[in-house]
């Protein structure tokens, strides 16, 4: 048991830093936006439809503030779940 705790307490932190790079991305155009929403999918084991909708979101300067305020709250989200045991893997 504390084992895993560690094992989740290092997940957060490591989300937790994810997270703030999320924050920092400026607007559109920003070359980190893709290769963070990328980022999430490996980190997170996050679903590919998941993913796409971050994309599309962030895909034009029109919804690209939605697609980030939508990305930090999947990143929370997970978070969260990770805080809750939800998620059993990291990789």
């Amino acid at each position: 048991m504390g084992f895993l705790v560690m094992e989740n307490s290092s997940k957060i932190s490591k989300m937790s830093t994810f997270l703030q790079k999320v924050k920092q991305l400026r607007g559109f155009g920003d070359m980190d936006s893709y290769s963070l929403v990328r980022e999430f999918k490996n980190l997170g084991n996050v679903p590919d439809e998941a993913i796409h909708g971050i994309i599309e979101d962030m895909a034009s300067p029109q919804t690209w503030n939605f697609g980030k305020i939508a990305f930090i709250q999947n990143v929370e989200n997970f978070i969260q779940d990770i805080s809750t045991n939800k998620v059993a893997e990291l990789s």
